[in-house]
């Protein structure tokens, strides 16, 4: 069954999410320890290539930071996995944090923190990692849901599939 996998990349943590029908499947942070090299940017690639193999994933959202400048690193990150989704005829949209916030809110600035209060109580799954968040603190568990956000904008959009 074909899903759609959400991604927050980075060159340290990967948050992955994958949706089927609206619904959250599964979730996760991955980490890659270490400073950045190519042995590094390949196992990120491999983790994702394995997602996509196991998950019969042929839809792909992807958070983007909405500044520029990125690192060499996330920037060689973005690029193979451009590669990757190229190689393997899938789809792939790029979202930054503004798109989500304008999607999931009508006010006019929605906070890395309100949406993911936000996806926690849409996927109730999420609340004990929304809550881990709270009280610990720490950005490891934004990319969840910035993972979350991600998939669940493209399973909202038709697919223009023009190839």
């Amino acid at each position: 069954m074909e899903g759609v996998l959400g991604i927050s990349p980075g060159t340290k943590r990967l948050g992955v999410a994958l949706m089927r029908n609206h619904d959250l499947v599964d979730w996760q942070v991955k980490t890659f320890e270490g400073k950045w090299s190519e042995r590094k940017l390949k196992k990120i690639i491999i983790a994702i290539d394995t997602l996509i193999d196991d998950h019969g994933i042929r839809e792909i959202a992807v958070k983007i930071p909405g500044t520029l400048p990125f690192s060499m690193g996330f920037t060689q990150l973005i690029g193979a996995m451009n590669v990757l989704f190229e190689r393997k005829g899938i789809r792939a949209d790029y979202y930054t944090l503004s798109d989500m916030q304008n999607h999931f809110s009508q006010e006019k600035k929605m906070t890395k923190a309100s949406l993911a209060a936000f996806l926690a109580h849409k996927h109730s799954e999420l609340l004990p990692v929304y809550h881990k968040g709270e009280q610990k603190r720490v950005s490891y568990y934004n990319k969840v849901f910035e993972a979350v956000a991600a998939a669940s904008l493209l399973e909202r959009q038709p697919s223009l599939d023009i190839r």
